[in-house]
């Protein structure tokens, strides 16, 4: 694989990525009780998400391997945050898919103490840390990626605004239908950048000094 050919394949991913991101926040239920999360449609959801998870780090990891010298501390340190961030959701992401599904269908009570358990235990604490860690992790990368004209500057600048709109989003100051508002919006400034990459992707291939 040639390096355009790695290119544009991150892109793809990060494309398909944004758009399994914003679908399945849209799509996401309002009330999460037994009956709800015990649901083929819960599961097909979550599967969705956890899709945009694994391709979205797949595409990042990708681009941002082809650019690490341009981007910096700055882009490596967004691009550490975002990795731990992303591998932290994919764990709850996993219970959300295999474990409460079985549970709201066994035992409800259990749902019904604490929801799809993101507000459960400690993991009341690692499921906003693992969000935060995430979008200020793309926020950072995507300053890196402007800064060094990896990216054109409209673009870098609604990476950075998409991610931290999320931000807001996942936080307690948000609610489910902000959350899918800044979510389908986040999903859209990973699909931009993965169209970038994909027709302009001289722009990250120079990071490395080479086209093939």
């Amino acid at each position: 694989m040639t390096v355009l050919q790695f290119i544009r394949a991150g892109g793809l991913l990060m494309i398909i990525s944004g758009l399994a991101l914003g679908y399945s926040y849209v799509s996401h239920p309002q009330h999460m009780v037994p009956d709800v999360i015990a649901s083929s449609n819960w599961i097909l959801i979550h599967l969705l998400f956890s899709v945009s998870l694994v391709l979205g780090l797949l595409g990042t990891t990708a681009l941002y391997a082809v650019t690490a010298l341009r981007a910096s501390r700055l882009g490596l340190t967004g691009y550490v945050m975002l990795f731990i961030g992303m591998m932290m959701i994919f764990g709850l992401d996993y219970y959300e898919v295999l474990i409460a599904p079985f549970l709201a269908a066994n035992y409800p009570a259990v749902i019904n103490d604490h929801g799809a358990g993101d507000a459960m235990g400690m993991v009341a604490i690692a499921f906003p840390l693992s969000g935060l860690l995430t979008v200020i992790g793309y926020a950072l990368l995507g300053a890196a990626w402007t800064r060094s004209r990896i990216v054109p500057g409209y673009l870098g600048i609604f990476l950075i605004l998409s991610a931290l709109a999320f931000g807001v989003g996942l936080s307690p100051a948000g609610d489910i239908d902000v959350a899918r508002i800044t979510a389908a919006v986040f999903g859209a400034a990973l699909v931009a950048v993965g169209i970038s990459a994909m027709l302009q992707n001289q722009n990250f291939s120079a990071a490395t000094g080479k086209h093939s």
